[in-house]
């Protein structure tokens, strides 16, 4: 007689598995689908599945409902002081969420340095490249104590930053790094 004869082979299933419980997303897909984080160089699972149905075989409601949202978002804040806030956005979408990040980050005033004059420059780096990097380096002021500089207006105190960067390369002198204090 043949082994297992006469016995019903039970279907298997990979929800039947212990760590998959049913009605949650296992825990990774939960952090991508709840998440942003926001890492150094950029921000990580910003995208999100708008498909109400996606996670339906595993018992999850994945649509977009304006009342769950108002009744459940929340902003928690978890760091404060003069120079940064950091926050958590609660039962938000991802998307939404970086949607947000983008919005605080555009109305955060700045300034910028506009021109670059340069002077018996020796270097291979081209004018606007340059001018563009250094207008990457953050200057502590408060934008709104200066006038908007228009087309129209001559710079003066009260509508410019001038700044002069005295910096000489010469023939045969060791090269500057980034790791070494100037």
């Amino acid at each position: 007689m043949a082994e297992g004869a006469g016995e019903e082979k039970k279907k298997f299933s990979i929800w039947d598995l212990p760590d998959v419980p049913i009605g949650q997303l296992p825990p990774h897909l939960e952090l991508q689908r709840s998440r942003v984080s926001c890492n150094k160089d950029a921000p990580i699972h910003t995208e999100s599945i708008q498909y109400s149905g996606a996670y339906a075989s595993m018992g999850i409601d994945n649509s977009s409902r304006l009342d769950r949202f108002s009744n459940n978002f929340r902003v928690e804040v978890v760091r404060l002081n003069e120079d940064d806030m950091e926050f958590d956005m609660i039962v938000i979408d991802a998307a939404i969420a970086n949607s947000f990040r983008r919005i605080l980050i555009a109305e955060i005033p700045t300034m910028a340095i506009e021109k670059v004059l340069i002077a018996n420059k020796t270097s291979i780096i081209q004018d606007e490249v340059l001018a563009h990097r250094l207008g990457l380096v953050p200057i502590r002021v408060d934008p709104r104590l200066f006038d908007y500089l228009s087309e129209n207006d001559q710079p003066n105190e009260k509508n410019t930053i001038v700044s002069k960067l005295h910096v000489q390369c010469k023939r045969g002198s060791p090269r500057i790094t980034g790791d070494k204090n100037i």
